[in-house]
């Protein structure tokens, strides 16, 4: 174990003390541990090198350059629009757009912070216009982010099964039920805490055949946004191709919708989100590839040392109970979520835990769920939420007046994490 404390010693003291990056703090936390245990630094090389020589984790740069194409394309406005047509009569119509909307984005990004930023800046202005609080949009929007990581694909998925050596489409699917809780739960709180003081929206008065028509156009103007999942998920579960070959089959539907809009429109803003898009894709995907060579370096040392099987023996041999082990996981998820980025709390924790939960008797593909419901909530939980971070600068609120409106949505998000965890059968419905 002074193999774990080492190297946790050094990743955590350098990262909240020093202001290291996670990713050079976990690496230094590894050469530590490899230089303690007098291991030849080739394997940590070695680690290096195999985490980035993975044909699962080309899936990663191919999905970051699809989201990134189709959120700087302008399908986020569209989207929206078409959300609202179907459900914008209803009482607190706005906040429901929000939060379905930030469902729906995930298709596109499956990251919480872009999440966050796209639909903020469009639904912003008018959720505040029709008086909701600049707090409450926060919070909302701080609550809604990580739904995108929750409906497939997301990235912190493919980390998950990178890590465990699962199914990235069997991690997918298992966060769909909870995803969709998530929904109904958000949407529920919205109509009890501003919905039904609203006044119902009037619109345009349709008849049976002019709704079916303005229905078909606002569709048809959505249909980028909603072609993409059908490619990704017909494929993927038809046999087609590959989730890694389901990334490059979305990058090229990404680049023809920008090319296919660049020609019809004549419009240099085209090539420009292009640009854009390649520029933050680059940015995004050099973050993740630093992080999990050094992270797989990280597990190398701790298996190397042992540590893994101490762990899993310790764990089978006092505590026994799958209930009681998966609750002081919540607690130890859910305490990472707070400090640590997602995929970084991924792929140091996974190694660590998820043996133990094996010797245990529970499901990989149950724990991921687990893993990535917690540890998205974590966004949401003070005092180093990245959500209400992102959406404080978002809609200009302070983070301590977001933080009074964020409870009733950590509440819900607490109950989530508790149904997840103890009735399996809504993450592993769809498998």
């Amino acid at each position: 174990m002074t193999t774990l404390a080492i190297f946790l010693g050094l990743f955590f003291g350098l990262c909240l003390f020093l202001r290291v990056p996670a990713a050079f703090a976990m690496g230094i936390g590894a050469l530590g541990a490899f230089v303690y245990n007098d291991f030849p630094l080739t394997q940590m090389c070695q680690a290096l090198y195999n985490q980035l020589d993975s044909a699962p984790f080309i899936a990663i740069p191919l999905f970051v350059l699809a989201g990134a194409i189709m959120e700087h394309g302008q399908i986020s406005e569209v989207l929206i629009n078409w959300i609202k047509f179907f459900i914008g009569k209803i009482r607190g119509s706005l906040g429901l757009v929000t939060i379905v909307a930030s469902a729906a984005f995930g298709v596109i990004t499956g990251s919480a912070m872009a999440t966050i930023s796209a639909i903020g800046r469009i639904m912003g202005p008018s959720l505040e216009k029709n008086g909701y609080s600049k707090p409450y949009i926060g919070a909302l929007l701080a609550s809604c982010g990580f739904l995108g990581i929750m409906i497939p694909p997301s990235i912190p998925g493919i980390m998950y099964a990178s890590a465990s050596g699962e199914k990235t489409s069997e991690v997918w699917l298992s966060t769909i039920g909870a995803g969709l809780l998530f929904v109904v739960l958000y949407c529920i709180i919205n109509y009890i805490k501003v919905g039904r003081f609203e006044t119902r929206e009037e619109g345009p008065k349709f008849t049976p055949g002019e709704y079916i028509r303005a229905a078909g156009k606002t569709t048809w103007s959505a249909m980028p946004a909603i072609i993409m999942p059908v490619i990704i998920f017909g494929g993927i579960y038809s046999g087609v191709f590959t989730a890694t070959e389901a990334g490059a089959v979305t990058c090229v539907y990404g680049l023809l919708y920008i090319v296919i809009k660049f020609i019809v429109t004549r419009s240099a803003t085209n090539m420009k989100a292009l640009v854009q898009s390649a520029v933050a894709a680059g940015i995004s995907t050099g973050t993740v590839c630093i992080l999990a060579a050094f992270a797989n370096a990280a597990g190398r040392v701790i298996t190397l040392a042992g540590v893994s099987a101490a762990l899993t023996s310790f764990v089978t041999e006092n505590i026994g109970n799958p209930y009681i082990y998966l609750l002081l996981v919540n607690i130890l998820y859910l305490f990472a979520g707070t400090f640590l980025e997602c995929n970084c709390a991924i792929l140091i924790l996974v190694p660590l835990l998820l043996p133990p939960a094996k010797a245990l008797g529970i499901d990989p593909v149950h724990f991921g769920a687990i893993t990535l419901v917690n540890l998205s909530v974590g966004n949401l939980t003070p005092p180093f939420a990245q959500g209400i971070f992102m959406s404080s600068k978002v809609v200009g609120a302070s983070f301590v007046d977001i933080v009074k409106e964020i409870w009733p949505f950590l509440i819900a998000s607490l109950i989530v994490i508790l149904v997840v965890t103890y009735v399996p059968w809504l993450s592993l419905f769809l498998i």
